[in-house]
Order: C-alpha cells, then structure tokens, then sequence
C-alpha cells in the first residue's frame, strides 16, 4: 500500500472516479427519459436503442484516436473537453426536442464517452504498479455503474417536479462544474503531455493494429464485445421494460435502475480485489459471464406481484454481473499491453466494447419488436453472455492464453 502513496494515485484516481462517474451519467440520461421524452420527439420509447448506438458509434471512433489526444493535451484537458461535449449534448437535446437534434446531441455525449476510458488507463497505468492494477482501475469503473445510478436517483424526482426538459439540463450542468475544477490540478496531472506529439490517422489505425496481432488482446476484445453487448441491452431497455411492460411507476422503475448501478460499485471493487491474488482475471471473467446469463433469465420472469426484496436481489445480481466487468477488462488490456502503448490498447479494446454497446440496443430492440417480446430478447443475451462466460474459462483452462 506504501508504494501507491508515494505516486500521483491518490489525486489521479479520484479525479478520474468523478470524471467516469459524471460522463457515464450523461450518456444513461436518455434510458431513464425515454418514456416521457418519446413523446415530445414523436419517436416510439424503443427508439433509445438507436439514440445508444449513434452515441457510442461516435465515442468508439472517438476511443481509437484518443490515444495521440492524451500524449499530445494530457489526460485532463482531454477529460474537460469531454466533459463540456457530453453537457452540451444534453442541453441541446432538452432545448430542442425534436429528433434529429436528440441525435445530433447522442453524438455530443458521444464525444465526451470517447476519451474517458483510454484516459483512465493512461494515467492509472502510469501511477500504479501492475499488481494494484485490477483493483485501481475496478475503483475507477465504478465510476460507470455510479454514473448511471446518478441518472436514475435524480432524474425521476426532477421529472416529478419539473419535466424532463428541466431534469435533464439540471444534470446536464454538473459536469460544467467539475470540468472548471480539473483546472486547478491540471498542470500536475498532465506533466507527460507532448505539445509536439504529432495527431494522425496512422496513430487511429494503430489503436486497432496493436488488438488484432495479438492472440491475448484479441480474445479478450471479442469477449469483451459479447460482454457489452449484453450489458447494454439491458440498461437501455430495463427501465422500459419496467415501466411500459410491466406498468411500474417512473419513480420506481427509476429506483430499481438506480439499484442495478449501485449493486455495481462494491462488486466492482470485489472483483478488482479477487482477480490476480485468488483467481486469475481470466477465470473470473469467466464465472462473472454465466452469472450475468442467470440474472437475466431471471429478470424475464418478473411480475408486478413480486415483493421488491426479490426485484431487488434479481437487480442486484444483474448489476454486480452486467455492469460489473468493465473494470477487469480494462485492467487485463493495461497489463497485456506493451508498456509505451497502453492508450493505443485502451482505445483499440475500447472500440471492441464499444461496438458491443453499439448493437447490444438495436438488436435487442429488434427482437422485442418482431422477435416475440422481452422474453425472447431477454433468452438472446443470456445466451450471448453464457457463450462468451464459457469461453474466457475453456481458454483459461487449456492454457491458450496463460
């Protein structure tokens, strides 16, 4: 513990705690609104699945460039320019509800998203030895699953009060904040910055080059793929599913999206506490898979009639499952990258992510349509996460990675 005090850690991890924390919040804004927002866009509550894809489409191509952004501004200035799009990508959405702006504002947000991971794994990789690595950057993703907890705690009561609009401008607004106080450490934290580094398309190609000629990286990207596509279909839809499938109330289905987050964060910090010194990361991942598939198939059983302890189990496990990998995903792409291109690998990994965020919604979205329902939707990514779970540990055990 003496070496991670002696480094930049105890600023770096915080200050990127809040940044993930408060960019995420921006990006899960539309799942909470989506039910009373359709109505004023003239869309159908389903359409949030092409709001999601439009948004992380962007952030992924964004990701694979971050890599030159970070050597050539620094971690922070890259953050508060993300931050500002992401604020900006709500306000639009909010003073002009028409769709074609909401679009315009996912790409916004998306922009923001982009750089934030490839930034996290930059500057924690730098300040923490590799041993610390799966917890450090675990701590740091929960920023994600707090981010979205965020959203569903104080959109609904806003909504309540106001309507939408106002909701989503007031959180829209926190962001301004915390990006105005990152100046003040700003000079500390991007002391590694190069003002010369030069920004090119050959620096975006080989984000994704470095993923795809390593065995390693390159399983660990398609797991990961299958991993977000599930994670997101989930949270795009959960609280559709709740609230229009299951005539729940937006306070309540907002609360059950805001526990599904928050189980999330002491998972996370379990799981970055258990990979490397009980079991290996791999292995892990592995198990986390097949329970992520058991918690879904449970959530397709839910009826208005069940007592919320059981709502509450079943989203708890969906949210230490689901929203939980993140962390050691981004970890294992940190300690299996070449030491000089840890961004270029957290971009090029993050695009694979990314991608699986992508069209988890759509295709999720897809299948509730004309597939049968949410039951059938719900089987569709049990199954895709069980494949995925049973493929880290098959690989784990016949020694093809370690």
């Amino acid at each position: 513990m003496r070496d991670l005090l002696r480094t930049k850690l105890p600023v770096a991890l915080p200050v990127m705690l809040t940044i993930q924390s408060f960019g995420t919040m921006c990006s899960f804004a539309a799942a909470v609104v989506a039910v009373r927002a359709s109505t004023d866009l003239g869309v159908k509550a389903t359409s949030i699945g092409i709001y999601m894809a439009v948004l992380y489409i962007v952030g992924m191509l964004v990701g694979l460039g971050a890599g030159s952004l970070l050597a050539r501004f620094g971690v922070i200035r890259t953050c508060q320019v993300a931050l500002l799009a992401a604020a900006l990508g709500l306000v639009v959405t909010a003073a002009v509800p028409v769709w074609w702006v909401a679009v315009a504002g996912a790409a916004l947000i998306g922009i923001g998203m982009g750089p934030l991971n490839p930034a996290g794994s930059r500057i924690l990789a730098r300040h923490s030895p590799a041993r610390w690595q799966p917890l450090v950057f675990s701590i740091k993703q929960t920023g994600t699953p707090m981010g979205g907890m965020l959203a569903g705690l104080l959109l609904p009561p806003l909504m309540a009060l106001y309507d939408w609009r106002i909701a989503v401008v007031v959180i829209g607004a926190i962001p301004l904040v915390i990006l105005l106080g990152l100046q003040f450490i700003r000079n500390d934290l991007d002391d590694d910055r190069d003002p010369e580094f030069r920004i090119s398309v050959a620096g975006v190609a080989a984000s994704l080059r470095v993923i795809i000629t390593s065995r390693p990286l390159i399983t660990l990207a398609v797991a990961g793929y299958f991993y977000t596509f599930t994670q997101m279909a989930i949270l795009a839809f959960i609280v559709i599913y709740l609230e229009q499938e299951n005539g729940l109330s937006t306070e309540l289905a907002g609360g059950i999206f805001a526990i599904i987050h928050g189980s999330a964060i002491p998972a996370r910090i379990t799981w970055g506490a258990v990979a490397g010194r009980y079991v290996s990361s791999w292995v892990l991942l592995g198990l986390i898979g097949i329970m992520m598939s058991g918690s879904i198939v449970a959530m397709s059983f839910f009826t208005p009639d069940w007592p919320f302890w059981q709502t509450a189990l079943v989203a708890v496990t969906l949210g230490a499952s689901t929203n939980g990998v993140l962390g050691l995903l981004l970890a294992e792409f940190a300690r299996l990258a070449p030491s000089d291109k840890v961004g270029d690998v957290a971009g090029g990994g993050q695009f694979f992510l990314f991608f699986g965020i992508v069209s988890g919604p759509p295709v999720f979205g897809a299948f509730v349509e004309f597939g049968g329902g949410y039951t059938n939707g719900f089987y569709l990514i049990a199954a895709t996460s069980l494949v995925a779970g049973l493929f880290l540990l098959l690989t784990a055990r016949h020694r093809q990675i370690f």
